[in-house]
């Protein structure tokens, strides 16, 4: 019983982090109609700019949890504005082929220009853990999961309840309505792309600690990314935090009782099952009725 609340918990905290990089991705989705492929590395940057920060400039970490994520969302803005803008008339295909290749020159040009495999962040807290009977419960864990949450959480409110996610809603609802309305299609896609790139920044600083620094944490987190939203729901972010929760668990399930080897193989044919039997989702959100 120890152990599966261990793995339990194991499995939230990751689950945590995949939610909130699938929040991103689904907030982008929604808003703009584009499959960002990029979006994994966003979540690299982040984890680069929490070691940048906390390694190499030596600031606080409350400090790097504020600036990295507007860092890597104003990097997302800018990509929208620079180049997909300019494929805003172009098919789907060739868009997401942009993100794809964007996300290869922004994985390889980290490679250069740190010249290191593997890098390592120290984690907030490393005080002496809380025992719960004979759980064992480290104060990182608790951060990871409750922070990583909570931030999930006020992505979702932000899309879901405040004004700059009324306009965004608006938009991935009826272009020419929301033109009418008054809002700029420009503008809108810019803040989706800011929110978006920010939530993944986000979730690259809380998962430098677990995963560690490196160009491979690109590949490594739009995949759990990708499966955690579409398990949720593509167009749902609430969706997307229950997708995240649950694959996490899975996954660390999967590896503790199953042969290593099948990890990987057991969340593609739960992807597929759900793709199958739900192509929706678990957690569709609700289809607005238009009079």
């Amino acid at each position: 019983m120890v152990e599966f609340l261990l793995l339990s918990l194991g499995g939230v905290r990751i689950g945590a982090i995949y939610a909130l990089a699938a929040i991103g991705l689904v907030v982008i989705h929604k808003a703009t109609r584009t499959v960002n492929f990029a979006h994994g590395a966003f979540i690299m940057l982040g984890a680069y700019g929490a070691f940048l920060g906390i390694e190499r400039w030596g600031m606080p970490y409350w400090l790097v949890y504020v600036v990295v994520p507007v860092a890597v969302g104003a990097v997302a803005m800018a990509f929208e504005f620079l180049v997909l803008r300019r494929l805003r008339l172009a098919d789907a295909f060739s868009v997401v082929i942009t993100t794809v290749f964007a996300s290869l020159l922004i994985t390889e040009w980290i490679r250069i220009v740190f010249e290191s495999e593997s890098l390592t962040v120290p984690p907030v807290f490393s005080g002496s853990p809380w025992i719960i009977g004979s759980v064992i419960v480290t104060r990182e864990t608790v951060w990871i999961v409750a922070g990583a949450f909570l931030s999930g959480v006020a992505g979702v409110y932000l899309f879901s309840r405040a004004g700059i996610g009324r306009a965004m809603r608006a938009m991935s609802a009826n272009i020419r309505g929301a033109q009418l309305c008054g809002y700029s299609v420009n503008v809108v896609y810019a803040q989706a792309w800011l929110l978006g790139g920010g939530l993944a920044g986000l979730a690259g600083v809380f998962a430098a600690p677990r995963f560690g620094v490196s160009p491979d944490l690109a590949a490594a987190t739009i995949i759990p990314a990708f499966v955690a939203a579409i398990i949720g729901g593509f167009d749902s972010p609430k969706g997307a935090i229950l997708g995240g929760l649950l694959l996490g668990l899975l996954e660390t399930y999967s590896a503790a009782f199953l042969p290593a080897a099948f990890k990987n193989a057991f969340t593609f044919i739960l992807l597929l099952g759900v793709l199958l039997t739900m192509p929706d989702g678990l957690f569709p959100e609700r289809k607005a009725r238009h009079v």
